[in-house]
């Protein structure tokens, strides 16, 4: 009787110890509430209040204010309107609570992909310096990431029709979303029916992606509807195709992850050594930095905001723009030796890539999905790599949290 009642005990502690982890969470998530509740709005802060309260006041129910779909005003004017408030702490506190849903959901995906490393993970998303200022402000992008990571949870779960539902949800946040959702629909499909390709095969299973079939149906239709991709703001937003932001990601790759890119050195010089494709590889990307790593949008202009000043002072001359290439191509390097636990998750790299090409301004929020995709992806960093990336993690944050509380700037 003792032995069986081990494996429930067992689960039972498990449990526990996540509720624990996961009160800790809380607990950092309701300090930052506190000392942002009452700050001044920030960044595209006042865009989003002012649609929020037009959805409220009736006065405009279909906002175009931003360049995305209004489901995230609609979800916190509603919101508002069952908590009888629309200031602006509570409108903080309520889009804080939805980002702690976006890392509840987030540590269900991390269990469903690797139990073993999903606490672990749970903390590096959560105290991820490029997040975590933008958890306790009224913006749309971890509200947007909470529905991706809803939909790839149910896919992983093998409900495609639900994982649909909720990629359709994720695309009313943010249209661009629509590249995540394909992501998902070809890692379901490597990992549950490739080589199935005969339609004597395919129309076994294709019914099961109806859901996904409507979201790349609804895309079109709005596509064509508003004659382009981007709602408000369209002379800021055209479609392009520019390598800024994907070399912005490997830019603050190197360093938010710099226990693991030094850990990997040894990895890195065999490949030097070993690999001779890896030698055009660099010389092609140091011709893409130096051209795309600058300051070329107006939105990249302001330095008040941490990820321009790199761009602004690239721009500046041929040695500093050599000099962050530095960082970029060791960040690349890092990333060709990674594992990941399986092949088809691979497949982030040329999506990563597809959904930032198109985008003319580079932003640090843009690159949010492709950071917590390596996040879930990569192999449990040894306890030294823990504890020195949270050390690091601190450090950002700390001052960041600061600058963003007393001067109103933000990463």
């Amino acid at each position: 009787m003792t032995s069986s009642l081990q494996p429930a005990e067992t689960s039972k502690m498990k449990n526990w110890k996540q509720l624990f982890y996961l009160s800790i969470v809380l607990c950092v998530f309701a300090i930052g509430y506190f000392f942002t509740r009452n700050g001044e709005r920030i960044g595209d802060e006042p865009f989003h209040y002012s649609q929020i309260l037009d959805i409220l006041q009736g006065s405009d129910l279909f906002p175009r204010q931003c360049p995305y779909l209004p489901g995230y005003h609609w979800s916190l004017a509603i919101l508002c309107k069952l908590g009888h408030s629309c200031s602006g702490s509570f409108m903080r506190l309520l889009s804080s609570s939805l980002s702690f849903l976006c890392v509840l959901s987030f540590f269900g995906l991390s269990k469903k992909i690797e139990k073993d490393s999903s606490v672990q993970k749970l903390f590096s998303f959560s105290l991820f310096p490029a997040f975590f200022p933008f958890f306790f402000l009224v913006y749309t992008d971890i509200y947007s990431m909470f529905y991706v990571f809803l939909a790839f949870f149910f896919a992983l779960d093998k409900r495609l029709w639900l994982s649909g539902f909720f990629g359709i949800l994720s695309l009313l946040v943010r249209q661009n979303n629509i590249v995540w959702l394909v992501f998902i629909m070809a890692v379901v499909y490597f990992e549950e029916y490739y080589p199935q390709y005969r339609w004597s095969d395919v129309k076994k299973w294709i019914f099961k992606y109806l859901f996904f079939f409507l979201a790349l149906a609804l895309f079109g239709v709005f596509v064509l509807w508003n004659k382009g991709f981007v709602l408000g703001d369209k002379g800021n937003h055209w479609v392009s195709f520019s390598f800024g932001n994907s070399l912005l990601f490997l830019f603050f790759f190197f360093f938010l992850f710099l226990p693991q890119n030094l850990s990997n050195a040894k990895k890195i010089g065999q490949l030097l050594l070993r690999k001779k494709w890896v030698w055009p590889l660099l010389t092609a990307l140091v011709i893409i930095h130096m051209h795309y790593f600058q300051q070329r949008h107006l939105y990249n202009t302001e330095v008040a905001i941490w990820h321009n000043v790199p761009l602004v002072f690239a721009k500046r001359s041929v040695l500093l723009r050599l000099a962050f290439f530095l960082p970029v191509a060791y960040a690349l390097l890092s990333l060709c030796v990674t594992p990941f636990k399986k092949r088809f998750f691979y497949l982030l790299y040329p999506f990563a890539l597809l959904s930032l090409l198109p985008l003319p301004v580079i932003e640090i929020r843009y690159i949010f999905l492709p950071f917590a995709f390596f996040i879930l992806f990569k192999p449990k960093d040894s306890p030294r790599v823990a504890v020195a990336t949270f050390l690091i993690d601190v450090a950002i944050i700390l001052p960041a949290m600061y600058s963003m509380i007393k001067y109103h700037t933000i990463l």
